[in-house]
């Protein structure tokens, strides 16, 4: 028999299997005992579950089902189970991965000075050093000297709630009894109702934002100590800064040769936007957050590097940010020294950099606009929040402007023509 031959039996063979399979299901009988059988298998699976792990099932499930793969169903059963065993590795690898990820990031917002500095004949490596040493030695300093100050003045915001709470409620008891709001006199059990109703709203609210940014530092704090080597991060950054431009080869010819090109247009563009909004967000923060302590501490109002911090994190946050940044220190300054003049100095603070913002940084630093309409920007604030909480509000600009623009990709080049 000639190999020719052999080809042709082994084919033959093959699809004498598959069309055995689709005859052995094709009566109502035999799907009957299928699923019977697999529910059976399923009871099987769950009572020795505590043996297995989801890799030792997904092998299992690999084998058991390899040899019909020629099946359409097989074949949706396999890629489901991949999908579901993707999602579950990925999610118990994140804490061993936390360094490398953290290391990409910083060479992917770096990369674009580093290649600036070997266009000046400056060698890599001299250049990644010094960009690493200068970023490193920075955030260790802020670690010293900084973060203890603001630590100390979010601790003195917390313990003095309960009397800017009892100065608002003396307030508007005042304001009631001069029948400011419509009330008379004798209505005192509706007077003190709204009193304390008003009273308990400030305080919570006002008590809520801070506790909220210090359980998101604390917990950002304790993430980083318990699974992010501080050591290892340099180490990790320089190599990748070193090598990114074949990191970027090495994972584009992953992809199978007809699509390359395409995977290179689409990193194209999340790079544009997400490398800009990063890079650029991140710069426009922290200047936020320098000139808004920097103004408090003139204006003579309490908490500056506490205000400046909560300005400047919320600052990444379209709209809302300003808002919610703006109220707290106007409510700090209200219960000021001067408390006409500083809230005065607040609001003008905060809008004067909101306007420098628009009409200077935003577009001297991250260039061109995100690209999403203001309406939609909002609604994905909304959604992104209330999914992901604060660290979806941060992520929701870039991760909506980056859809658009591949949404946009899909329509010019993919879409099919009607």
């Amino acid at each position: 028999m000639t190999l020719q031959e052999d080809e042709v039996e082994s084919t033959q063979k093959g699809e004498k299997e598959v069309r055995t399979l689709s005859a052995l299901m094709s009566g109502r009988r035999e799907w009957l005992l299928f699923v019977v059988s697999l529910l059976l298998l399923v009871v099987l699976g769950y009572t020795v579950r505590e043996v297995f792990s989801p890799i030792i099932v997904y092998v299992i499930f690999l084998v058991a089902t390899y040899p019909m793969r020629h099946e359409t169903i097989v074949r949706h059963l396999i890629l489901l189970a991949t999908l579901l065993f993707g999602i579950w590795f990925i999610v118990e690898v994140a804490g061993a991965v936390l360094p490398f990820v953290v290391a990409f990031l910083i060479s992917f917002i770096f990369s674009p000075v580093v290649e600036m500095l070997a266009g000046k004949k400056i060698p890599r490596s001299i250049s990644i050093i010094g960009i690493l040493l200068t970023l490193f030695g920075a955030l260790i300093a802020l670690t010293v000297v900084l973060l203890p100050m603001v630590f100390q003045q979010f601790q003195n915001f917390l313990t003095s709630i309960p009397t800017l709470t009892s100065e608002v409620s003396n307030s508007l008891n005042s304001l009631i009894n001069r029948g400011f709001l419509g009330f008379s006199p004798e209505n005192q059990n509706l007077q003190q109702a709204v009193i304390a109703e008003i009273s308990s709203r400030i305080e919570d609210v006002t008590r809520a934002i801070p506790n909220g940014i210090l359980n998101f530092v604390a917990q950002s704090a304790s993430a980083l100590t318990k699974m992010l080597n501080l050591v290892l991060v340099p180490f990790l950054s320089f190599y990748i800064l070193k090598d990114f431009e074949l990191i970027k080869y090495r994972v584009k010819m992953l992809f199978p040769r007809r699509y390359r090109q395409r995977a290179s247009e689409i990193y194209t563009i999340v790079d544009r936007i997400l490398g800009s909004y990063l890079r650029g967000a991140l710069t426009v923060a922290f200047i936020n957050s320098i000139v808004i302590s920097s103004l408090m501490s003139i204006w003579g109002v309490k908490y500056p590097l506490v205000i400046g911090l909560i300005s400047g994190l919320l600052d990444m946050i379209p709209y809302f940010g300003i808002i919610v940044s703006m109220s707290v220190a106007v409510l700090i300054a209200l219960f000021g020294d001067s408390p006409g003049f500083q809230v005065a100095m607040v609001v003008v603070s905060f809008l004067g950099m909101n306007l420098t913002e628009t009409t200077i940084l935003y577009p001297r630093i991250i260039g061109s606009k995100i690209g999403v309409h203001p309406v939609l920007l909002i609604l994905a604030l909304l959604v992104f929040g209330y999914f992901m909480g604060f660290l979806g509000l941060l992520v929701a600009v870039p991760t909506t402007a980056i859809l658009i623009a591949l949404r946009k990709y899909y329509e010019r080049n993919l879409r099919p023509a009607h």
